[in-house]
């Protein structure tokens, strides 16, 4: 939630996730929830029911973040950023784990305690705000909903969105590229799910060859994900290259070897340059000597030319 609203901007909204596949949303402009997967659109009684939930949690959204703002002396003038996580998880022998926290700008503020079911500070300033909480049963209306509630939907969702969260096994593609500095192998690596996945490339199958830039793994539309990772490499006689990738639709690290020779660039560049300077060389000789020989059958023509005057 954001202490002032913007114009296009939702001053409130909510991203539903079961693991980290995308499918609900609801924001304060609209104030409808939506499903984002369309197997999930026979749910209509469903859903009518978590738009009441969404617009009473909305109006507790607020209600914190105006504690928030009038206990710490912050001004309207500024903007903020309120993020509340809530997740329930539910493990294969039926327990539950809840979990909670809320943050100021990215900062965490108080986490959920389920033990104690209650909210605790994370930080000095935070003791206020987990009081208020505490104080206003917050604590307690969360561990309710998210242990019996929340799992509830998430057992209703399962056999609708089953096969977006299926395995998917990641495809390969190698290629390298040239510059001054030499040679750069990548490792582009597509279409797995889930997210987590490990892609390094190694040489002469043992020695781990580490990358300069940090690659990011990036989201597909399909709910797959997609990672590249290049490396730079000095070109050696006999070495080998590959791409090593562990995900957990593999039962064993895929391994891809890089197969195309890698050329000396240094090498090449240099042939390169000494064939422009003799080819220019062959050039300025010839037009130097069709110079030359022009220059010469002038002379001789105007030497005859005075001959016969």
């Amino acid at each position: 939630m954001l202490s002032t609203a913007y114009p296009g901007l939702p001053q409130y909204s909510v991203i539903a996730y079961v693991d980290d596949v995308r499918y609900g949303r609801y924001n304060s402009d609209t104030r409808h929830a939506e499903f984002l997967i369309q197997s999930l659109m026979v749910l209509s009684e469903h859903l009518d029911g978590l738009n009441k939930q969404a617009q009473l949690i909305e109006i507790t959204q607020k209600a914190l973040m105006n504690f928030i703002m009038d206990s710490s002396n912050k001004t309207y003038d500024i903007n903020y950023v309120i993020q509340t996580k809530a997740a329930c998880v539910l493990h294969e022998d039926g327990t539950v784990d809840v979990y909670e926290e809320v943050a100021l700008d990215g900062k965490e503020l108080v986490v959920f305690d389920k033990e104690r079911v209650e909210f605790v500070p994370a930080t000095q300033k935070a003791v206020l705000l987990a009081q208020w909480l505490n104080k206003q049963a917050f604590a307690m209306e969360d561990k309710i909903f998210m242990e019996n509630e929340c799992t509830q939907h998430l057992t209703l969702y399962l056999p609708y969105i089953k096969s977006y969260l299926d395995e998917k096994v990641p495809r390969v593609k190698l290629s390298s590229s040239e510059s001054e500095s030499g040679t750069e192998l990548h490792c582009r690596v597509y279409g797995f799910y889930p997210r987590d996945v490990e892609v390094k490339w190694i040489k002469n199958g043992r020695d781990e060859i580490h990358s300069e830039e940090a690659a990011q793994i990036l989201p597909n539309p399909d709910g797959t994900y997609q990672i590249r990772v290049s490396v730079g490499v000095t070109p050696e006689e006999g070495a080998t290259y590959s791409c090593h990738i562990d995900h957990s639709s593999l039962e064993n690290p895929l391994i891809v070897p890089f197969e195309t020779e890698i050329k000396n660039s240094h090498i090449t560049y240099i042939l390169i340059a000494v064939g422009v300077i003799v080819l220019f060389l062959a050039f300025g000789l010839g037009f130097f000597i069709q110079r030359k020989m022009k220059g010469l059958k002038g002379s001789r023509q105007s030497v005859s030319s005075e001959e016969q005057d």
